[in-house]
């Protein structure tokens, strides 16, 4: 590990320079697709660099056929022609390499001594093979290793399956294949998805293995207009042989995207997602669950404002009770562009209601489904279930490598009959009567992007316990993180 990691950082200056042409003509991607985009706690990143899409799967290397548009150390291998008639029939390889260190006192609030605290470091290694046979056929393949050093007995299998099949799937295009053409593409096999703002479905970036699904998915394009459609099984992660299906889980839905041209520009998202658990857990109890989840999205820019505002509501049925669940979160910030330091102060408000009726009446605990990792802060403490909170920012930009956001979270509970739930849906804390104020963070985060390939970032998160986690057996809570990812 010790010469892995030497060898990383002597070849760094290496790959920086060779990353920064003075014509740079690589395609722009939208800041919400970058790679970095479950990184930034505030707001989307800055769009250069890097390129990179958080779904690796949705870079195109088909620019890289012209020779005056090769300017990256990777390019050669970006780009590898199959067919000297055809350039849109070639072989892309890539990859990443993450190192990350994490230190917890006190994690799940430090109610299990045992494993209170917690210092490890995390390695993922991923590499990807995308190959195009022409505009309409493609095969995309990639392997991952995730590993655990330190406190491996604790280690879950989303930090620890030392060899995996994280992604198999194949394409086939129907109509105009081209990116802006009106086309539907049918996708089978082992896949990430990631939808809208990940409050519902995303990747998961932050622990060694993404989330991961096997099925089919219908993709619908035309222009920035995008119509998903999915029935799938999430994989169950193991942490010494390849992950397989879940057979306790069904997971299906149907997601459009559409920009608009309202009042406030930007996008607007519709979906329906459903989910069927053999055994769901909760405070009140365990048993099967089926659940429907309607939702709409608007995000967009004003100005230099920037929005992001999403309701949804859930039913169905929890063993014998009916569910009527909810949750409206929203993201506005304003930017002072013309300021030093382009300062952006944003305001994050949530509520996922819990669950308050006795054992015979409806349901109420809103479920977050197969969300975004860091969903709160980096430390990842909380599931967005029972939760209500008002979260200020204000971020930097000192240079246009270079951001840095301090924070503050006042988190309550919704009902105190429910408790305060951790990421995995574990119940941290049991519900009490009275107070139902968790606590509130304090949070630093800096990302220092330092080339096209390589982003170092920093992130300090503490949470100050209130009476009523003092109450439930819970402290105080402190959380330290740092990670390079190498990109290529």
């Amino acid at each position: 590990m010790a010469k892995f990691a030497l060898g990383f950082a002597l070849l760094s200056p290496v790959f920086a320079a060779a990353a920064a042409p003075a014509d740079l003509t690589i395609p722009k991607i939208d800041p919400a697709a970058s790679v970095l985009a479950e990184d930034v706690p505030e707001s989307t990143p800055n769009p250069n660099p890097p390129p990179y899409t958080l779904l690796r799967f949705n870079e195109r290397y088909d620019y890289l056929a012209d020779p005056k548009n090769r300017h990256d150390f990777f390019d050669p291998v970006k780009y590898i022609p199959l067919a000297a008639d055809d350039p849109q029939s070639y072989l892309s390889l890539g990859g990443e390499l993450r190192e990350r260190y994490e230190n917890f006192n006190n994690a799940g609030f430090g109610v299990n001594p045992a494993t209170a605290d917690r210092s490890y470091l995390l390695q993922r290694v991923a590499l990807n093979v995308d190959w195009h046979f022409d505009q309409r056929l493609r095969v995309f393949v990639q392997g991952l290793s995730g590993l655990q050093v330190g406190q491996q007995r604790q280690a879950s299998g989303v930090n620890q399956n030392p060899i995996d099949l994280q992604q198999g799937f194949v394409d086939y295009s129907f109509g105009n294949p081209t990116p802006q053409g009106p086309r539907l593409t049918l996708r089978a096999g082992r896949f990430e998805a990631s939808y809208g703002s990940g409050r519902l479905l995303a990747t998961r970036a932050a622990p060694n293995v993404p989330f991961k699904f096997d099925g089919v998915q219908f993709i619908s394009a035309d222009g920035a207009a995008r119509l998903y459609a999915f029935l799938v099984r999430p994989s169950e992660e193991n942490k010494y042989r390849l992950d397989g299906e879940n057979d306790g889980q069904t997971f299906w839905g149907v997601y459009g995207s559409a920009p608009t041209g309202w009042t406030l520009p930007g996008t607007v998202d519709l979906y329906y997602l459903g989910v069927r658990y053999a055994n769901q857990r909760y405070v009140s109890g365990s048993g099967a669950e089926l659940r429907h989840s309607v939702g709409t999205r608007w995000s967009g820019h004003l100005g230099n404002w920037s929005y992001d505002w999403e309701p949804i509501v859930q039913f169905g049925k929890f063993g014998n009770r009916e569910i009527f669940a909810w949750t409206v979160a929203t993201d506005t910030g304003y930017t002072f562009a013309s300021m030093p330091l382009k300062p952006r102060l944003g305001f994050k408000a949530d509520i996922a209601s819990g669950d308050s009726a006795g054992p015979g009446g409806r349901f109420g605990a809103f479920n977050p489904l197969f969300f975004k990792s860091g969903y709160f802060n980096d430390a990842s403490l909380i599931r967005p279930t029972n939760i209500a909170d008002l979260h200020p920012s204000l971020q930097f930009v000192p240079t246009p490598a270079v951001t840095a956001t301090i924070a503050s979270d006042f988190l309550w509970r919704y009902s105190s009959k429910d408790g305060v739930y951790g990421p995995g849906g574990n119940i941290e804390l049991q519900p009490l009567a009275g107070s139902r104020y968790i606590g509130n963070t304090a949070e630093f985060a800096a990302q220092w992007k330092i080339s096209r390939h390589i982003v170092g970032t920093a992130s300090y998160v503490h949470l100050f316990a209130s009476d009523y986690v003092k109450a439930a057996g819970g402290h105080s809570v402190d959380y330290v993180g740092t990670w390079v990812s190498f990109n290529w």
